[in-house]
């Protein structure tokens, strides 16, 4: 556990990423007014027929699908999780130590057609624990469930978010000007949205390809939403 922080990979006005092991690092963060993050998942990234040539499934095996230690949700009060349906059951008990939660789902209507025997991966879960007040948008914000597809990028990463997808969970659970922390930042999703909504965020990530294509992001002009 580090005493100070480690000098930030890219800084601007809103926006910090620092390379390196959240475990370390989030302890000398202090605060935050949201924790929004998409971490390692628990899943199985192995199958047969053309499973098991997909280059997803190669990416994310043994790499990103072993789960993530729940503590460092510790650090806020209010946080939004994307999981898998395994992860469910850890993240819903958690929530429901807070005042507020609720479960948002991400329906794909392009989903990625593998079953093998098993319903579609149409559909992802984000668990949101909130304190009383802290739920935020418009009425339009509002539902539990985002219909958006898959999009290709150019990041590189194999599990990057759609910035539609992302922008709503940061209206749901922030007001401009508040502070986020993602501390699985991968290509920095969390804090282009962060940036383009007027919000600000402090993000991580442990691979340096990442931190660099995230500061990339960062620097770009500030887009519209």
């Amino acid at each position: 556990m580090v005493n100070t922080l480690p000098a930030p990979y890219y800084q601007d006005d809103a926006v910090t990423i620092y390379h390196g092991d959240c475990r370390e690092i989030v302890p000398a963060l202090g605060r935050f007014d949201l924790l929004l993050t998409d971490p390692p998942y628990e899943l199985t990234a192995t199958g047969g027929g053309i499973g098991a040539k997909r280059k997803y499934l190669a990416d994310i095996d043994g790499h990103i699908d072993s789960g993530f230690d729940s503590s460092i949700l510790e650090c806020a009060e209010n946080w939004m999780v994307f999981c898998s349906k395994r992860q469910l059951l850890e993240l819903l008990q958690l929530a429901q130590g807070r005042d507020n939660w609720a479960l948002v789902t991400w329906n794909k209507p392009n989903p990625t057609p593998l079953c093998a025997g098993n319903y579609l991966p149409d559909t992802e879960y984000v668990v949101h624990a909130y304190t009383s007040g802290r739920l935020f948008g418009e009425f339009r914000d509002k539902s539990r469930f985002i219909v958006h597809p898959v999009q290709k990028n150019n990041f590189g990463h194999p599990t990057v978010k759609p910035l539609v997808v992302v922008s709503k969970m940061i209206n749901l659970g922030t007001q401009p000007g508040e502070m986020i922390l993602d501390p699985f930042a991968g290509s920095g999703t969390t804090g282009r949205a962060a940036k383009d909504l007027g919000r600000k965020a402090v993000l991580i990530e442990r691979e340096e390809r990442y931190c660099e294509i995230a500061a990339q992001r960062m620097a770009q002009e500030v887009l519209p939403l």
